[in-house]
């Protein structure tokens, strides 16, 4: 079966590396790669605010897309979220994808100010932002007013604009199965994480995309698969890291290519690289040099 796969690069959304920020965005730029993505915890004291770090790194950026991976919706309305992500895209070109997750990390989310929503009202939170995203997109510039009443969120005779310059794509940040069959139903694509969604259960969480597309009437190939790969690569003539965490992977770029066949292979098509330890630049620097032409090659993709 014929196939692409795309990769990317996280970056931390933070503001005490400065330098090491801008080389990682240049190298994902002149790289040509597919995404910058960047994690949202507002209430990690160590993190600066995702969307304006984002921001930057759009702005000086030329071809990479940017991607928040993924916008906490407990702390932020999906109304301004869509407009923020219109914004930026319409200021860079086309290249903004916006991930939507409820929140993971309940007590912090609380600590800020925000909902602790039970299960149920994650889901349903999650369900009525990609409704309530795609409908403001599309009456954007028509001057139509949108009424939305959901159970979490709401507008009321809202006049929504600018109008997109393209279909913003969607993705979803979930784990569990409803949250997951959203992103088969309503979303571009699912994001999981190798520590939260080990190798063993991509076939699962596969299944579950692929139920909600066919219950939405849509081809399940559409939808993408992103999968964030956490860990440490072993560098030439650098540090060697022991890596004993559960889901994070180690080893040289021969290791790290043999795995990322292997997910490929289970159905996953996008990968970010996302080093835990050492010099970030220098192992993303390898993982594009060294790890994706090993990938490709192994695939029969090169």
């Amino acid at each position: 079966m014929e196939r692409t796969l795309h990769f990317g690069l996280n970056i931390d959304p933070v503001v005490d590396r400065p330098a090491e920020t801008a080389a990682l965005a240049e190298l994902a730029d002149t790289a040509e790669l597919a995404l910058v993505a960047m994690q949202d915890h507002a209430y990690n004291p160590r993190f600066a605010e995702t969307w304006t770090v984002l921001t930057a790194i759009a702005l000086r950026t030329q071809r990479v897309h940017v991607l928040a991976n993924v916008a906490t919706l407990a702390l932020r309305p999906p109304a301004m979220l869509a407009k923020a992500a219109v914004t930026l895209d319409r200021l860079t070109g086309g290249r903004v994808e916006l991930g939507l997750g409820s929140g993971a990390f309940l007590d912090g989310i609380v600590a800020m100010g925000g909902p602790r929503w039970s299960p149920r009202e994650a889901v349903a939170a999650l369900e009525e932002a990609l409704r309530l995203c795609r409908l403001l997109w599309e009456k954007a510039g028509t001057g139509q007013p949108v009424t939305y009443e959901g159970r979490i969120f709401r507008v009321r005779d809202l006049t929504f604009g600018p109008a997109p310059a393209r279909p913003i794509p969607l993705w979803v940040g979930a784990i569990k199965r409803r949250a997951v069959q959203l992103a088969g139903e309503l979303a571009d694509g699912i994001t999981v994480s190798t520590p939260y969604v080990p190798p063993d259960q991509l076939p699962v969480l596969n299944r579950w995309v692929d139920e909600g597309a066919q219950r939405a009437g849509r081809d399940p190939s559409h939808i993408r698969r992103l999968y964030n790969l956490l860990g440490v690569l072993d560098v030439p003539g650098g540090r060697s890291y022991r890596v004993n965490r559960p889901g994070f992977l180690g080893g040289p770029a021969d290791t790290w290519a043999d795995a990322i066949a292997r997910f490929a292979e289970l159905g996953m098509d996008t990968f970010i690289f996302w080093p835990v330890a050492g010099d970030y630049v220098t192992q993303a620097r390898h993982f594009v040099e060294a790890v994706i032409p090993r990938v490709q090659a192994t695939l029969g993709l090169a």
